[in-house]
């Protein structure tokens, strides 16, 4: 199991290299499996690489509940996404306690490489949309904080520290 990485570590903020699978930096099955094994073991839903200090584009998402769904997306891309939206709340492992409603689509089509280096295309809504935009963000340097506006922002860190 790996040390999640905690916001504000420059690491959040910066855009992640593809996966390269003729040179990986470690085996794309090993790195799944550590990737799922330290989100299962912090009560996540999704857990991108650089949120435990890698460098580069791949993130797992999943459940307990539905372990043989979990796996790892190797340098993922939205190809469309719906015109309807919807503000859900998000959690962040990166963020402990802080919960926040963030505006994203309800439905996306997106393309990404398995463990196997194969290219995959598939749909994803509702909290599975949400779940992949959300860690997408993180390979590309953003946090859920990034996506909120500062009011709603403060409320959800009130909101936390009240509940501690």
């Amino acid at each position: 199991m790996l040390n999640i990485v905690h916001y504000p570590d420059p690491i959040l903020a910066e855009k992640m290299p593809n996966f390269d699978f003729a040179h990986p930096i470690m085996d794309p099955e090993e790195l799944e499996k550590v990737l799922i094994e330290t989100m299962f073991k912090n009560n996540g839903i999704g857990l991108s690489a650089n949120q435990v200090g890698i460098r580069t584009r791949v993130f797992v998402m999943g459940t307990k509940h539905g372990p043989e769904l979990t796996r790892a997306y190797f340098n993922p891309q939205v190809l469309n996404n719906e015109e309807d939206y919807a503000d859900l709340p998000e959690g962040c492992l990166s963020f402990p306690n802080i919960f926040v409603k963030v505006k994203r689509p309800l439905k996306i089509t997106c393309s990404w490489q398995n463990t196997k280096g194969e290219f995959q295309i598939g749909d994803f809504q509702g909290y599975g949309c949400k779940c992949f935009l959300h860690e997408l963000d993180h390979l590309d340097g953003f946090v859920f904080k990034d996506k909120v506006s500062r009011l709603k922002w403060d409320l959800a860190i009130k909101k936390a520290k009240r509940k501690k």
